[in-house]
């Protein structure tokens, strides 16, 4: 096992939003996702008023206009994208929690700005 943080990098093309995820900073390998950047504020919104609650009873279950969040533990956080009908797509992500609490930390210091 390291001692060494992962290290997160984000990427904004057009309306896609691109994450990479190394375990270390070293690491020249990395996973990848790509969603929308509407998508992605409405994760940083799910995960403030996740954050607010202080004692969070797994599953958490929330559903928005864009897409649907899961998590069944507090590592993973298993998001579904949804059609104009409210029905679940065939496109879905599973990010590590540490990569949504870096999107919302470099979002805010760019609201910042």
């Amino acid at each position: 096992m390291h001692d060494e943080s992962p290290k997160v990098e984000f990427f904004a093309n057009n309306t896609i939003l691109e994450i990479r995820y190394f375990d270390t900073p070293k690491d020249h390998r990395y996973r990848s996702w790509k969603l929308s950047e509407s998508i992605g504020h409405e994760l940083i919104d799910f995960w403030k008023s996740l954050k607010k609650n202080k004692e969070i009873t797994f599953p958490v279950q929330k559903r928005t206009t864009l897409c649907e969040f899961t998590m069944y533990t507090e590592k993973f956080i298993e998001i579904k994208s949804l059609d104009s009908l409210g029905r679940t797509n065939m496109t879905g992500w599973s990010l590590p929690k540490v990569v949504v609490e870096e999107l919302l930390s470099q979002r805010l210091g760019n609201d910042s700005k």
